[in-house]
């Protein structure tokens, strides 16, 4: 049965063929998939090198999904080893309570990609301890941005010790670019660094498990698709603006439009960014921002395709989520025998 990702908008098929389409039941496409996919990752992120490494034995694993995600992950913890701390290890360690809190209630709420909660409820209420003073432990990311109107209340419940009057919002299905109102420049959660401890990687992993199908279909695809919407409605101005890439006729340095994505002619896309009314937003996170969300709703179609071939225990993640597009598709597959 063909998966029908309109119930989720109508750009999101062509967003979801961005990256390809693939057979969760083919060894050899979900190996070239996710090779690809990590492959992108690591060339905005920088750990290309560490990601070779982890991923050249994986020819010979069984169950590549698992291992190409794993392998992913384990190259951007070597990374992060060789980077220089840039958060004290209190900074760090409450980033690190906070986070599992948050994802383990956003995925019981099917609510992983964007997590929000009244930080005064969370560990060290969210906040941590610097030279004797209370600072918060995350960036307040309320205002408007490229993913969203702003998420301003309700206000906590609790008088908090560090300042904190409105709720935290993390945008974890973009990690690295965690934040709405802060992507104009290197990908902060990437610098939750201390020299003790690493929230950076519990980050990435929550990013990962949404490329998983069990992962994938526990999350409430709308959400995402809304949080997409924003985010396509703010920067397809922007984009508009630029040229299509022609080859041959490409001028050195020049921003183009290729394929979907953004693409400096004989330059680094590190260097560019676009200038809009939510601020400006780099390059290099425009294409990794819409490659998480077009990642996403490949991995969905990839699973909905596959659903009676996979693990019972994933079939009832799908069976009893809150997403009615994905409860519909379920019942399909049903009434088709």
């Amino acid at each position: 049965m063909t998966p029908d990702l309109t119930c989720y908008g109508d750009g999101i098929k062509s967003l979801a063929d961005l990256v390809g389409d693939f057979d969760l039941r083919s060894p050899m496409d979900v190996h070239a998939w996710y090779r690809a996919e990590w492959q992108a990752i690591a060339e905005v992120l920088g750990f290309s090198q560490e990601l070779e490494a982890t991923l050249a034995p994986l020819r010979v694993v069984r169950d590549r999904l698992t291992a190409a995600n794993q392998a992913g992950v384990d190259a951007f913890a070597r990374w992060l080893r060789r980077q220089r701390p840039a958060i004290s290890d209190s900074h760090a360690r409450t980033q690190e309570a906070v986070l599992s809190q948050l994802i383990t209630a956003g995925e019981k709420r099917g609510e992983l990609w964007r997590v929000a909660a009244d930080p005064t409820t969370l560990a060290a209420g969210a906040c941590y301890d610097e030279a004797g003073q209370l600072r918060r432990a995350f960036y307040p990311d309320t205002a408007p941005g490229y993913f969203g109107e702003g998420w301003s209340g309700p206000p906590p419940r609790a008088e908090s010790a560090c300042g904190w009057t409105t709720p935290l919002v993390l945008h974890l299905g973009t990690f690295p670019w965690v934040y709405s109102s802060r992507i104009d420049g290197p990908a902060i959660g990437a610098r939750w660094v201390s020299p003790n401890a690493a929230p950076a990687l519990t980050g990435m992993r929550a990013m990962a498990r949404l490329l998983e199908p069990a992962g994938n279909l526990r999350q409430d695809a709308r959400q995402v698709a809304s949080t997409y919407e924003q985010f396509a409605a703010h920067t397809a101005p922007l984009v508009a603006r630029l040229p299509a890439y022609q080859p041959g006729r490409a001028v050195a340095g020049q921003l183009y439009r290729r394929g979907g994505f953004l693409y400096v002619h004989q330059g680094s896309l590190h260097l560019e960014g676009l200038a809009g009314s939510r601020g400006r937003i780099a390059v290099a996170a425009y294409n990794y921002v819409l490659r998480r969300f077009a990642c996403f709703f490949s991995v969905r179609r990839a699973a909905l395709r596959a659903l009676i071939a996979l693990p019972s225990d994933v079939q009832r993640i799908a069976e009893s989520s809150a997403d009615p597009c994905l409860r519909r598709h379920v019942e399909e597959v049903a009434r088709a025998g």
